[in-house]
């Protein structure tokens, strides 16, 4: 009887190793299949990764959408498109070659519908001044801050007066959403007192179908825990990273909120401030498959038509 069981046992453990065997043939000969399909580009295996939600099917031609990071250095600007609708989030600092002014030039822009300054800090309105008299706008929105934080700074105060010469005010930022071309800007704020002027930045969510861009500004991490906090969706497929990646910004919490498939680091070429951190780039790592730093990649371009979405680097 016990050797009739241990003969049982032995069949088993045949069926047991055919079955794996004919998997391991299934899995080489799928393998095998899947690579002449790459090699001829019958079905790539990035086609395989957009059918299996890993990656984004690029924009088509027609697409009416686009969203600009674009290379100022050490600061932020951000240009959306929308069926020829436009918005300028930041503008960078002042600089001699006047860069934004001349990228808006060279897309033939003529009017901004809208202008946000996240925060009135100098390497987000630097050229500011200027480009309020040189384009037309609709709508100029930045953040109220408390009056012992208000800068006292020449671009602070060029601004302020290029928006008198041209009979506009300061609309707050508030939480609310409108739209622009054929996307939804959402506007999220902070409602606590800060002693850093950067957790006063208005985060700007771009969403267009399936596609979405959320812009941060520079706050840190007390700005972050209260967004959280206040309940808003920020999730976003492509993330602006807070602060040009400092290690103050970007905490696990919220990315894990955010989860990126892309992020952007705007922050210039040897700067005094060691931007990115190591550890802001680690945490980022955990969640972007793609991380694009304007040092490196130059202007960064988002193309989306709702579904799918495309990227192109300067460099």
């Amino acid at each position: 009887m016990a050797t009739r069981g241990n003969h049982r046992r032995s069949k088993g453990n045949v069926k047991s190793l055919s079955k794996k065997a004919m998997s391991g043939i299934f899995v080489l000969l799928t393998a095998a299949a899947l690579l002449v399909l790459d090699l001829t580009g019958v079905y790539t295996f990035e086609d395989m990764r957009v059918s299996l939600g890993f990656a984004d099917r690029p924009a088509v031609e027609t697409a009416d959408t686009t969203v600009h990071f674009i290379d100022v250095g050490q600061g932020d600007s951000t240009l959306v498109i929308s069926n020829g609708k436009t918005m300028l989030v930041d503008c960078g600092d002042l600089d001699d070659d006047n860069t934004v002014i001349k990228y808006l030039q060279g897309l033939n822009i003529e009017k901004l519908d809208v202008i946000i300054a996240t925060h009135p800090h100098s390497d987000h309105i630097g050229e500011m001044s200027e480009i309020i008299a040189d384009f037309q706008t609709d709508m100029f929105i930045m953040p109220k801050v408390p009056s012992d934080q208000t800068p006292t700074t020449n671009v602070y105060e060029n601004m302020l007066l290029s928006l008198q010469d041209k009979g506009m005010k300061i609309t707050e930022a508030n939480d609310e959403s409108f739209q622009l071309g054929n996307v939804e800007v959402e506007l999220y704020t902070v409602k606590e007192e800060y002693s850093d002027l950067n957790n006063y930045s208005v985060l700007v969510k771009v969403v267009h179908g399936e596609n979405s861009f959320l812009i941060t500004g520079d706050c840190e991490t007390q700005a972050e825990k209260e967004l959280l906090e206040q309940g808003f969706d920020l999730s976003a497929k492509v993330l602006k990273v807070a602060h040009h990646g400092s290690a103050n910004s970007s905490s696990s919490e919220f990315l894990a909120a955010v989860a990126p498939r892309y992020a952007v680091i705007s922050c210039g070429l040897d700067n005094n401030f060691g931007h990115p951190s190591d550890e802001a780039l680690a945490r980022l790592e955990k969640y972007a498959e793609n991380i694009y730093i304007t040092r490196d990649d130059g202007t960064v371009i988002f193309t989306s038509d709702g579904e799918g979405l495309s990227v192109d680097t300067a460099k």
